[in-house]
């Protein structure tokens, strides 16, 4: 029941997220900073994760030396080593999002087409189904619920 009227669902939260656009805009706001947040806090982790398993590298390499001579200190060095791995390991991310952000599109947009199609021969079937009386009873319920809800959105 629910997977059937899924595109019914998705279209009333629309509708309420438009009618309430505040609460909607506060919520998204929240949850964007929670978002970033995460990303900022995830991002830690791996920055200290890769710049400790680098100094382990030199140590066991008996590296820093070389880097010590290179840079003012080896802290320095493992910090611009980090910042390279993480700068590829973007560009990776980047370079696989652009390979799977166009099918996903396409899949999506044809998904909405389809479910515009089926709506709609569904509506206009019912609609030619109903007799006049259940046509104009539609039509009077439809603009009073209009009228109404006129009185809350000002």
């Amino acid at each position: 029941m629910i997977r059937k009227n899924l595109d019914l669902i998705i279209v009333g939260f629309v509708v309420l997220a438009i009618v309430m656009y505040d609460v909607t805009l506060e919520v998204l706001g929240e949850f964007m900073h929670l978002v970033f947040e995460g990303f900022h806090v995830a991002f830690e982790y791996v920055e200290l994760g890769i710049e400790e398993a680098v100094e382990l590298v030199f140590h066991f390499l008996d590296i820093g030396e070389i880097i010590e001579y290179l840079f003012e200190s080896d802290r320095h060095g493992s910090q611009v080593v980090t910042f390279y791995i993480l700068l590829t390991i973007a560009w990776f991310g980047f370079y696989r999002l652009s390979k799977v952000v166009p099918r996903l599109w396409a899949s999506v947009k044809q998904m909405v087409l389809n479910t515009w199609v089926r709506r709609k021969t569904e509506l206009e079937l019912y609609w030619l189904s109903l007799t006049i009386r259940n046509k104009v009873t539609i039509a009077v319920t439809a603009l009073a619920v209009a009228y109404i809800a006129s009185f809350f959105v000002m």
